[in-house]
């Protein structure tokens, strides 16, 4: 998919690069790992769920290895990588510092000097791993062979409860361990106990309730160092996906509380609401379409000075793009060119909906789209008509697309003049699809193949 518009990356960019300078001075981690043959080992920070690249450093023959960055890092979580699935590592408490260890079992001999809370962390490991060893014995023991098995369900289940008590009591010595944080962030929120033979629908509808209030209970939305992991990030894109199966009161009201916890942050903060605006950005929903407004209003216009330039700018831009294309608008007409190289208009077009179809011919997610339009084109033939209009310019590039891929029936117009800046009709995403009524005004916008059916299909 091409990505022409999207205002989170800026909000990444821009978030490295203001924490990088707030960091400590100065990240040296020496390593010595026996039984590695000689590679490039990349030192990588988590950042919004993604690995960010901070250094590469060979290790020589005896195994020693050093990665540097003379500015530092934020504190987070890091993963070396270059080996294997890889391995994290704590760099918070100190970013000076080295370790041993032996590759034919890692968790077990690493040993650290001058970070203690990689020392807590690969304890918790090890810990973890000779309990699970434990309940592995007992399984064995019991002759189990089925995960099924009651006897196996109920001794995992103990294990579960009995590593989330130990995280427990490591947070009672250290509440504000990074470490802890991290590892207590994977616990699910506890829910009340109610008995199940008595459960009503009164019932159900608070523990649903109940769930969205704490569901980020144990992600420490306050501590920055939250969004350099990779479970910060995972249970905020669970909580996105949920969020548009509210309804419209409760939508601003948990965006607000979430927001709301973030407070004292920067970074978190930013990629909170970055992620938030991103998501309902572009959506064919009136009630996403509001929460974004609320989302820009409340926490990027009204915080500008959390966001650079180009940011503030880009929402601008996209708000005044989304106002010209807002649904029950007549949409621009356009004049492109056909296959015979005459001028086409969208007015030209005579059908009870037309469906722009705004696509690159190269782009994988566009090509996959195109058989899928091409079904509900002939199904809704009596009703509809596909207005395609290729951003790639080239005559020959069009027409191999509609030979390959047999759109014959669609309207296929290419903009040969070069002048149209596509991304002014709404056009952020390829490929970008539009519904029109009759007069050319808009029904629904930024649509999927899905949705388009959904919408012809009440209509």
């Amino acid at each position: 998919m091409s990505n022409t518009f999207k205002l989170i990356a800026s909000i990444l960019l821009s978030a490295v690069s203001f924490s990088a300078l707030q960091a400590q001075k100065g990240l040296r981690i020496e390593a010595r790992i026996a039984n590695l043959k000689p590679a490039a080992l990349i030192l990588a920070q988590y950042f919004g769920g993604e690995l960010m690249p901070v250094d590469t450093a060979i290790i020589g023959a005896d195994g020693k290895v050093v990665w540097e960055e003379k500015q530092g890092i934020p504190p987070g979580m890091c993963r070396i990588l270059g080996f294997g699935r890889g391995l994290d590592i704590v760099v918070a408490d100190s970013q000076r510092f080295s370790f041993e260890a032996d590759m034919k079992d890692p968790i077990a001999t690493i040993r650290f000097q001058n970070s203690s809370e990689n020392t807590l962390f690969f304890n918790y490991q090890r810990e973890v791993r000779k309990r699970y060893q434990q309940a592995l014995n007992y399984r064995q023991q019991m002759g189990i062979k089925d995960d099924n098995d009651p006897r196996w369900k109920s001794r995992f289940q103990e294990l579960n409860e009995d590593v989330k008590k130990h995280v427990d009591s490591l947070y009672q010595k250290y509440p504000n361990l990074f470490a802890v944080h991290f590892l207590k962030s994977y616990q699910e929120p506890k829910l009340p106990v109610l008995p199940l033979k008595y459960l009503s629908a009164k019932d159900s509808a608070y523990l649903q309730s109940y769930t969205r209030e704490h569901f980020f209970d144990n992600s420490f939305l306050s501590d920055e160092r939250m969004v350099y992991t990779p479970t910060v990030p995972v249970r905020f894109e669970r909580f996105l996906k949920a969020l548009p199966l509210w309804s419209q009161e409760e939508q601003l009201k948990m965006v607000d509380k979430v927001v709301q916890q973030t407070k004292g942050t920067v970074e978190l903060r930013k990629y909170i609401v970055g992620r938030f605006a991103q998501e309902f950005e572009l959506t064919p929903s009136a009630s996403m379409d509001k929460l974004y407004k609320h989302i820009v209003q409340n926490y990027i216009e009204a915080e500008s000075n959390l966001w650079d330039a180009s940011t503030l700018q880009k929402i601008k831009e996209v708000g005044e793009i989304k106002a010209k294309l807002a649904v029950g608008t007549a949409f621009p007409n356009l004049l492109l060119t056909d296959l015979a190289g005459k001028e086409k208009a969208l007015e030209s077009v005579k059908s009870d909906y037309t469906v722009l179809f705004f696509y690159d011919p190269g782009c994988s997610h566009c090509r996959q789209t195109t058989p899928k339009l091409t079904a509900l084109a002939n199904k809704y033939a009596d009703k509809m008509q596909v207005y395609a209009i290729s951003l790639d310019a080239e005559a020959n590039t069009l027409k191999n697309f509609v030979e390959e891929f047999k759109t014959q029936n669609f309207v296929n117009v290419r903009d040969a003049s070069r002048k149209i800046e596509f991304y002014k009709l709404g056009v952020f995403n390829y490929p970008t699809i539009y519904l029109l009524d009759r007069d050319k005004k808009i029904v629904a916008r930024w649509l999927t193949v899905e949705q388009l059916a959904t919408y012809l299909l009440n209509r």
